[in-house]
């Protein structure tokens, strides 16, 4: 049985890098269908696991190695369904493109909160770090540095509703990752 919660738990880390490819223009309900599909399947993996003996040996370096795979890709896919649930489109640039055939051909400017996506996988990598060393007050910590870096960004349209929505879900799928992974060990 731990070979199938494992191969699952595989799938539940490469699943949203195949789905994570659904273009822009397939429109809101085919990211949200790819969103909804890899929380479906860590709960496979979680079934899975507390019908399997404990991971131990090499198995428990893989799984622990997994947990942190599976919580920075899925987080990814998840937080962008969580906004577009929320109303936010996460390509939605804040200005309009620039006129056909000005003289500024520069780039439109990015959305309020640059450099989200990586930020979010290391906050993932946290979160899983602080739940694996059964120290989940660092999980606080990690959310006030969050915050205090992009205070100066908060004030800006659309900027705390993004925050806010993506940091909820990044946590949330981060949390859910890590406690899958516990229940491999266990």
């Amino acid at each position: 049985m731990i070979v199938a919660a494992l191969i699952a738990f595989c799938a539940t880390a490469v699943l949203p890098l195949i789905l994570g490819r659904v273009p822009v223009g397939h429109g809101m309900r085919a990211n949200i269908a790819a969103a909804a599909a890899t929380p479906v399947l860590l709960g496979v993996v979680a079934l899975l696991a507390l019908a399997a003996d404990p991971a131990t040996g090499r198995l428990e370096v893989f799984v622990h190695v997994l947990t942190v795979v599976t919580a920075v890709t899925g987080g990814t896919l998840l937080v962008r369904g969580a906004l577009l649930l929320g109303g936010i489109e996460p390509w939605q640039l804040d200005s309009p493109p620039p006129a056909p055939g000005g003289a500024d051909n520069a780039p439109p400017d990015p959305t309020p909160l640059r450099g989200g996506r990586v930020i979010g996988y290391l906050e993932r990598i946290a979160v899983v770090a602080a739940l694996g060393l059964r120290w989940p007050e660092a999980i606080a910590i990690v959310l006030a540095v969050k915050g205090l870096g992009r205070y100066p960004e908060l004030r800006e349209s659309g900027a705390a509703e993004q925050f806010i929505i993506g940091t909820l879900a990044s946590v949330l799928w981060a949390a859910a990752a890590a406690g899958t992974g516990y229940l491999l060990l266990q």
